[in-house]
């Protein structure tokens, strides 16, 4: 297992060290497998801060995998993916910092 350099939410400082072995090992220590639902949330988080500089808040998130990947997403999918958080940990998974409107 490689040591990742987290910040206290253990959230990665670096972006640039993510890869899917690194968003894996983070999942790891939240207990969660990653399915392909969970990667595609993960990409649509990495491509909504690439667009916009910041994590997305949850309404935005479910208005953007409704429009690029299914209609019927709604918060309900991602707190079965992510019953802890789904926007704070697909953000950790991806790589991304801590969201400002995350507790």
């Amino acid at each position: 297992m490689k040591s990742l350099n987290t910040d206290q939410h253990g959230h990665l400082q670096n972006r640039q060290d993510w890869n899917q072995q690194v968003a894996q090992q983070l999942a790891d220590t939240d207990h969660i497998i990653l399915t392909d639902d969970h990667w595609a949330l993960i990409r649509a988080v990495q491509d909504l801060f690439d667009e916009t500089g910041d994590t997305p808040p949850m309404r935005l998130l479910i208005k953007v995998l409704r429009q690029r990947l299914d209609p019927a997403i709604d918060s309900r999918h991602l707190y079965r993916l992510y019953p802890d958080g789904p926007v704070r940990l697909a953000s950790k998974h991806a790589g991304l910092p801590k969201p400002k409107h995350c507790m």
